[in-house]
This record gives C-alpha cells, structure tokens and sequence, in this order.
C-alpha cells in the first residue's frame, strides 16, 4: 500500500514557505556581499561606508571580520576607525582579530585608538586579556577619549586592579572614572586604599567627591589615618556635596567612622550637619553619644540643635544623656529649645516628663505646644503632666493637651488615656469650640460609657461640628438611643442626619422626614 502524502506537500519539492526563506537568505548574502565590495573601493568614503553597514550587521557579518581587519591599516583614519567599529560591533565573531586592535591601540590618531580599546572590551575576555597589558599603558595617553576608553575597557575586563595608573592621568575625568571603577571592585579598592584616600587631596572637586564615595565602598577598612583624612574634608572643602559625601563615607565605615562624624555635626551648611546627625544615629553607640553631648555647650547653637537631633534619634543608646538634653529646654536660642523637646520625644525618656511639664508656664506658645506632643509619648508620666496643660491660656494648647488621650491622635495607649477621662470630661465644658470637638472625640475613641449623659448634653451646643461629633461619640461609646434622640431635632440638616443613623444604629429604630424636611415620626 502506498504512504498517504501529506496534505500541501508535493512530492520532493520544496514548499512555497521554504522557497520564501530562501529566496530571502540568498538577497541578504547578496546585500552583504555588496558592502564587502565597497571595502576596496579607491574612495576612502565607500570603503568608511562599508563598513559601518557591515557593522550594522552584527555577528552575522562575521565571514568578512578578515576583510575588515586589514582596513585596521588602511592609509586614511576614518577608514581604520571605522574598521575598529565594526569589529567591536561583530563582538565574540571578532575574536580571532584581538592581536590587529592591540595595534591599533598605538595608532597615530587618537580617535582610532579610542574606538579600538572600545572593540577591545567587546569581542571577548579570552582574547582581550592579551592585549590588557597594551590598553593599560594607555595610563600615559594626553588625550582624553582614549584614556576614558581604556578605563572602561580594563573595568569590562574585569582588571579593576589595573586602573590604579590612570589615577596619575592629568585628566581629572580620567582619575574620577579609574576611582569609581576601582571603589566598585573589592578587589581592586582593597589593593588601592593608599591611592584611594590620596585622591581626596585631588585639585579637581569631582575627583574628591568620587575618592569620598569609593571610600564609602571600602567602609569598615579605612584606615584610622583614612578617616582622619576623609573628617578633614569638614573644614578644607568648599563643596556642600563633597563634604555630604564624606559623611556618607564616614557613616559606611560604622563606629570607627562615628567618632569623627562629630565634626561634620560644626558644618556651616545646615543641610550637613542634618545629614551628620542622621549618620551618626544610625552607626554611632553610646561612646558616641556621650561624644555628642559634650556638644550641648557649644556656643554655636546650630552645632547644638544639630547634637540634639542626633542624640534624640539615637533612641536607646541616647537615653543616657536625657539628663543633659533637658538643660536646653530653656536654651537661648529657641531652635535648640525645640529641639531638645524633640529629642525628648524621640527618647522617650518618661524621667523627663516633669521637666516637659514645667513648661506649662512658658511664655511661648510653640515651646507648650511642643511639650504637650512630647508628653503623649512619655506613658504614665507624661499623662499625667500633660493634663497641667488643661488650663493653658491659648486654646489651641488646650486643644493639643485633650488630643493626647485621644487614641487615634496620640501615641499614648488607650489604657493609660481611660485612667484621665473624668479630666477630658470637664473639657466638654471649655470656652472654646475646638477644645470641647477634641473633648468629644476623645471620649468616644476611649468608649467612656460613663460619660455618655455629658456628651448628650452637647446637643445644645452652639457649634455645628461639636454637635456632630457628640452624636457621633455616643455611638461608640454604647449610649442609650434615647440620649441620641436629643439631636433629632437639630436645627442643621447634617447633624439630623446623623442623629437619625446613630439613633438607628442604637436600636432606636428608622426616622422619616416630612416633605418640608422637618423630623416628623420615629418608628
């Protein structure tokens, strides 16, 4: 029986895709060929045009990487530019072609130097590493393009160690690219560290910031005397990012690095010594907390708003010296006040609350009010010295005091808050609308049950909002729907209407309004 022949299949033919696919190969290898051609052109911008076509093509112009190489010598320079090109282009293909560009590294024109280390970097280690001796005697090259090309060629390579030469170039772009190198490779920032801490003398200000950041990358293994070097940058250098960058530096390098933070804390740049601070929090222990506390009698108070910062957000390892940070609660100068409330705050140093709360009779408002948001922070002391603040002149600081035992507007847990509601209580009854909307909130956030006649008797208060957020207390706090009931007939639609859902959610039942909008009947 004769084999069934499958459907579009027609004997020993070939079928129409096939034909296609053919057809199609044959006019690229025709195309290919005719930019092959164009390289023994007499016109030297035929054969510049080859090639960059022939480059275009990747490895699959890989049969004519013989043809290409040979213009490496061509008589005319954009020629043997090009020529390096491609073969960078054609990459690992080119391989076989690694020797001609190792040449082409000491050609007369710097341009085809430049682009033959480029192609160097491309065509494969294997090969490339034969000519790394070549590419790193370019440390001596006077022009700019080809010494960055070598750089970049040593760091594909994988010869980091190699660069420590080009930190000698006259170029400064030259030794700012061989330091970044060098600090992202292990290996060559631990063999270069002598080199490395030498460049932050560098006249050349982008050099200095990148001898910073590879000292950033070697961290833990500078050398003491690496690091003195790196603090010395606080009062030699004029640039703002190079000195940020130098306490970055110092930060990587952990507590060997704190103790000389301490200077950038004197900078003369806000922002710096901010940026001190932060650092030396998170690498600095208690050594270096005693350290910055000296700080506090500095006579210059940024030097000692920014010790304050840094001591409060060193949190457990600053706690020792709340004893020193609460003799600037009254400062001369009213930043280094502020923040020495804040560091307070940050410490939670619940020792320190009394001395927070003597600062109810401070003539400042901004002073009181700091204290009142530091205390909901202090626990049971601080409760209890924030309720000192109750009677404040300024309503807002009374607002402040009241919001700590707000649970959703404070730090202080609800079960130390509940223990002061009878306090927050008798704030419903203060002179000023924002302190008895605080009053009200409160208790409904605590669920002070036992204070739901109280909250009721806001129904007749002359604000909107406080009315609203009594009705809306009394939910939560369990009231009766008979106490809810009260504002039913509120004079303003929004109250009613959310009268008429915590009634009902109180198990008052539903209330319907008449057409005139008036509260009519409650089933």
């Amino acid at each position: 029986m004769a084999p069934a022949v499958r459907s579009g299949y027609s004997g020993g033919g070939s079928s129409p895709s096939s034909q296609k696919a053919t057809a199609e190969e044959v006019a690229d290898d025709e195309a290919m060929q005719a930019m092959a051609d164009q390289l023994t052109s007499w016109d030297h911008n035929t054969r510049k045009f080859g090639l960059q076509a022939l480059g275009l093509q990747g490895p699959a112009a890989e049969d004519h990487v013989p043809e290409i190489a040979k213009l490496l010598r061509d008589e005319e320079w954009e020629v043997r530019k090009a020529a390096a090109a491609a073969l960078g282009k054609i990459g690992f293909k080119a391989a076989g072609e690694a020797a001609e560009l190792g040449l082409a590294l000491k050609d007369e024109d710097p341009s085809v130097r430049a682009e033959a280390a480029k192609a160097l970097s491309l065509v494969g280690r294997v090969a490339a590493l034969r000519q790394v001796e070549r590419v790193a005697a370019l440390a001596k090259e006077q022009e700019e393009d080809v010494a960055m090309a070598a750089v970049a060629c040593l760091s594909s390579l994988g010869e980091a160690t190699r660069l420590v030469a080009f930190l000698g170039s006259p170029r400064a772009s030259v030794v700012r690219a061989a330091l970044v190198e060098i600090g992202r490779c292990p290996e060559a920032r631990g063999q270069h560290r002598e080199q490395i801490a030498a460049a932050l003398l560098h006249a050349d200000a982008a050099v200095r910031l990148a001898a910073c950041q590879a000292s950033g990358e070697l961290g833990a293994d500078c050398s003491e005397e690496h690091l003195k070097r790196i603090a010395a940058l606080q009062t030699s250098e004029k640039q703002v990012k190079v000195r940020r960058s130098a306490v970055q530096a110092l930060g990587r390098a952990g507590e060997a690095g704190a103790a000389h933070l301490l200077v950038f804390l004197r900078d003369r740049d806000e922002e710096v010594r901010h940026f001190a601070a932060d650092t030396l929090a998170a690498c600095g222990g208690k050594t270096a907390a005693g350290k910055t506390a000296e700080l506090l009698d500095d006579p210059d108070p940024g030097v000692r708003r920014a010790a304050l910062m840094a001591l409060g957000r060193m949190r457990e390892n600053g706690r020792d010296e709340a004893d020193a940070v609460a003799t600037c609660l009254y400062d001369n100068d009213m930043g280094a006040r502020l923040a020495a409330i804040q560091a307070l705050s940050d410490l939670a140093a619940e020792d320190q609350a009394s001395a927070l709360g003597a600062l109810c009779e401070d003539a400042t408002k901004g002073v009181r009010q700091g204290a009142v948001g530091a205390l909901a922070k202090l626990g049971c002391s601080g409760a209890e010295e924030a309720l000192r603040f109750f009677d404040d002149t300024d309503p807002s600081v009374r607002q402040s005091a009241v919001k700590v035992f707000s649970p959703l507007h404070s730090k202080l847990p609800a079960e130390i808050a509940r223990r002061h509601i009878k306090h927050v209580g008798r704030a419903l009854l203060d002179e000023d609308w924002r302190v008895r909307l605080a009053a009200a909130v409160a208790l409904g956030d605590l669920h002070a049950s036992e204070l739901c006649e109280q909250v009721a008797a806001l129904s007749g208060d002359p604000d909107t909002q406080v009315r609203r957020s009594a009705v809306t207390a009394l939910e939560k706090m369990g009231a009766s729907a008979a106490l809810a009931a009260r504002f039913l007939g509120d004079g303003d639609a929004g109250v009613r209407q959310d009268a008429q859902k915590v009634f009902a959610a109180l198990g008052g039942g539903k209330c319907a309004d008449d057409d005139d909008g008036e509260l009519s009947e409650c089933d």
